[in-house]
């Protein structure tokens, strides 16, 4: 079976330990660029929400300005090929995974 980056990203994390899988969503956070996102707002800086392409959309009201999702240096490393994660959810939640 031929798998794309996401998919086989998904099925090495669901491999790892809970806190291996923790430890990657840290690193991405650390990589991520949702807060400096024009969609980003006050609200999902105080709850300190992050890397929505895994965790999923924010618990705020955000609102769609230009999404810079694409231009995230996690987006070619696992694959994404969805937007606006604060706002619809995350990747798997858009691949309906």
């Amino acid at each position: 079976m031929n798998m794309d980056k996401f998919s086989e990203m998904m099925q090495k994390m669901m491999a790892m330990s809970e806190a291996d899988r923790t430890a990657m969503i840290e690193k991405n956070k650390a990589i991520c660029i949702c807060g400096r996102c024009p969609s980003y707002d006050n609200c999902a800086k105080e709850k300190k929400e992050l890397l929505f392409c895994a965790t999923g959309r924010s618990a705020c009201r955000l609102t769609k300005n230009t999404c810079i999702c694409p231009y995230c240096p996690v987006t070619p490393m696992i694959g994404l090929t969805h937007e606006y994660y604060c706002i619809i959810g995350s990747e798997s939640e858009q691949r309906k995974m």
